[in-house]
C-alpha cells in the first residue's frame, strides 16, 4: 500500500460538505477521481464516481453520512462505502489521515 496526499489542509472541504479529488498516483501513474468529505471535523474518502449512474458523489450533496449523487440522487455512506437504497451495492472507500503539511489515504 502507498500512502499518498490528497489535499493541502487549505484546501479541504468546508464542514458538512465535500469535493472531488483528481490525482495520479505518484508510483503506478493511475489516475483517481475521488470524493473528499468533511463531517464533524472527521475526513472521509470515497470513489467519486456513483455505480448507478457515473455522476460524481463530490459534488453530491452530503446529508449526515451519505452523500447523494448530483446526477440521480442515489445515497452512498462515506464511512462505510455502501449504497443507501442497496446495501450489497459497495464502492471504496479510503481512510484519511490528518498530518501538519496536508490529507493523506492508503491506496
Amino acid at each position: 500500500m502507498s500512502k499518498l496526499k490528497i489535499s493541502e489542509l487549505s484546501d479541504v472541504p468546508p464542514e458538512g460538505t465535500g469535493k472531488q479529488i483528481n490525482f495520479k498516483h505518484q508510483y503506478t501513474e493511475i489516475d483517481y477521481v475521488l470524493g473528499l468529505f468533511q463531517v464533524k471535523g472527521i475526513f472521509y474518502c470515497i470513489t467519486d464516481q456513483c455505480r448507478c449512474c457515473s455522476g460524481s458523489l463530490g459534488q453530491g450533496v452530503l446529508k449526515d453520512m451519505f452523500v447523494f449523487c448530483h446526477k440521480d440522487a442515489c445515497g452512498w455512506n462515506i464511512r462505510k462505502g455502501h449504497c443507501k437504497f442497496n446495501r450489497s451495492d459497495i464502492t471504496p472507500t479510503y481512510k484519511v489521515t490528518s498530518e501538519e503539511d496536508g490529507l493523506y489515504i492508503e491506496i
